[in-house]
C-alpha cells in the first residue's frame, strides 16, 4: 500500500470522539458569556460569526474532496473569523478554543508543512492577542493554558489515527501476504505435476531404452534359434534356454520399472 496512508500530513481522518470534541469546544464558545454581550447589533454579530464558523467547519471535509485548494482559502477564512471574535471583550478568552477545534482539520486535511505552519499562526494570534487583552503575564498565561489543552487534543487525535492506520496496514499486508501463501501453493502443486510428469517421461524412457532393446535382441535371438532347429538341435536347446533367461531379465526388469511408476 505505498498509497495506504498519506506520508505527508499527520494523520488521514479524525477520529470521531475528536470530531465530536470540536463541536463542543463550538457550543462552548457560542454559549460563553453571550448573554451578557450588550446590544442588539453586538449580540446578532457575534452569534452570526459563530454561526458562519460552524457552517464552514461543519462543511469542510465534504467541500475539500471537491475542491483541492479549498482548504487554503477555509483556513484563511476561519482564521479571520476567530480573529474578529477575539474583538468581543466579553468573550474573554474562549474564541481560543476554536484555534484547537480548527487545530484537528489542520492535522487532517494540510501537509506537514501547512499545518505546521497554522499551528504556529494559531499559537502566536493566542499569545499576542491574550497578552494585549490581558496583560503580558496573564495573557501569556491564559494562552499557554490554551495552547497545551489543543496541543494534548491534536496529539491524541494523530496517535489514534496513526493507530488506526497501522492497523489498516496491518490488515492490507496480511491479505497480501495469505494471497502470496496462495500463489506459493499453487506453484508448488504446479511444480510437484511438473515432476511427476518428468519422472513418468524417465521412466517411459528408461523402459524404452531397456526393456525395449532386450525384447529386439530376444526377437532376434529366436528367429536365430527357429531357423537353428533343423540344422543343430542341440546348439538350439542352448539357445532356447539363454532365451528364457534373457525374457525372464526383462520381464523383472519390466515389473521393477512399473513398481517404480506407480504412486
Amino acid at each position: 500500500m505505498s498509497d495506504r496512508l498519506a506520508p505527508d500530513r499527520f494523520i488521514t481522518h479524525s477520529h470521531w470522539l475528536v470530531t465530536l470534541i470540536g463541536y463542543v469546544l463550538i457550543v462552548v464558545v457560542a454559549l460563553r458569556r453571550v448573554g451578557e454581550l450588550e446590544g442588539t447589533f453586538i449580540v446578532s454579530l457575534a452569534l452570526g460569526l459563530m454561526g458562519v464558523f460552524t457552517l464552514l467547519y461543519a462543511s469542510e471535509a465534504w467541500l475539500s474532496r471537491r475542491f483541492s485548494s479549498y482548504s487554503r482559502l477555509y483556513f484563511a477564512v476561519q482564521f479571520l473569523i476567530v480573529q474578529g471574535l477575539s474583538a468581543f471583550q466579553d468573550y474573554q478568552d474562549t474564541w481560543a478554543f476554536l484555534f484547537v477545534a480548527l487545530g484537528f482539520q489542520v492535522a487532517a486535511r494540510a501537509s506537514r508543512r501547512e499545518a505546521l505552519t497554522w499551528g504556529g499562526l494559531f499559537l502566536v494570534s493566542a499569545l499576542v492577542t491574550m497578552s494585549l487583552e490581558f496583560g503580558l503575564i496573564s495573557g501569556l498565561g491564559r494562552a499557554l493554558a490554551f495552547i497545551v489543552i489543543g496541543v494534548f487534543l491534536v496529539s491524541f487525535d494523530i496517535q489514534v489515527s496513526q493507530h488506526e492506520d497501522a492497523l489498516a496496514e496491518s490488515q492490507v499486508l496480511l491479505g497480501e501476504l495469505q494471497e502470496a501463501h496462495e500463489k506459493l501453493q499453487a506453484y508448488a502443486a504446479r511444480a510437484d505435476q511438473l515432476a511427476a510428469v518428468q519422472e513418468r517421461e524417465r521412466l517411459i524412457q528408461e523402459l524404452y531404452d531397456s526393456v525395449g532393446q532386450k525384447v529386439f535382441a530376444i526377437q532376434l535371438a529366436a528367429e536365430a534359434t527357429r531357423l537353428m532347429l533343423a540344422k543343430d538341435p542341440s546348439r538350439a536347446a542352448l539357445q532356447i534356454e539363454d532365451l528364457q533367461a534373457q525374457t525372464q531379465s526383462a520381464l523383472s526388469q519390466m515389473r521393477q520399472l512399473i513398481g517404480q511408476w506407480r504412486p
